[in-house]
């Protein structure tokens, strides 16, 4: 499974509050789960940093 496959399972099974949570701050911009997601899901440069800094961090893992 790729990361970003990875991201969007731990997203789904987030509670519906936790999404309006700051995940990340990429270039002093905070990015809730929401953002992240709208970032990612369209592939774009903020969403790349997001999922790195995400999986620099331990938040998405390695394994499954």
């Amino acid at each position: 499974m790729d990361w970003k496959a990875k991201f969007l399972k731990v997203y789904a099974n987030l509670p519906y509050s936790a999404r309006e949570e700051i995940l990340a701050v990429v270039d002093n911009d905070p990015f809730t789960w929401n953002s992240a997601k709208l970032e990612i899901e369209n592939d774009t440069l903020k969403g790349k940093q997001i999922l790195d800094l995400i999986i620099k961090l331990n938040i998405l893992k390695d394994h499954e």
